[in-house]
C-alpha cells in the first residue's frame, strides 16, 4: 500500500483520468502515512478493503 500511493501519484494525466470514481487520492496518502509511520493506528478492515478491492480496481482501470 505504501507503493500504491507512489504509483497513483506518478500516473500520467491520461491514465489518472481513468481512476475509479470516488477514489480519494488524499485518503490514499493518509492511509500510506498511517501505515508507514504508525501502523498500529491502522484499521485492519480498511487495509483489507484496500488490498482486496481498491488496488485491483485501480489496476484494472489504468490497464484497460
Amino acid at each position: 500500500m505504501i507503493h500504491f500511493d507512489d504509483l497513483v501519484g506518478r500516473l500520467p494525466t491520461d491514465r489518472a483520468a481513468l481512476l475509479p470514481e470516488g477514489l480519494s487520492l488524499a485518503a490514499v496518502r493518509r492511509t500510506r502515512n498511517i501505515l508507514s509511520h504508525d501502523y498500529r493506528k491502522a484499521k485492519k478492515e480498511i487495509v483489507w478493503d484496500v488490498i482486496e478491492l481498491r488496488i485491483p480496481a485501480v489496476i484494472i482501470a489504468i490497464l484497460d
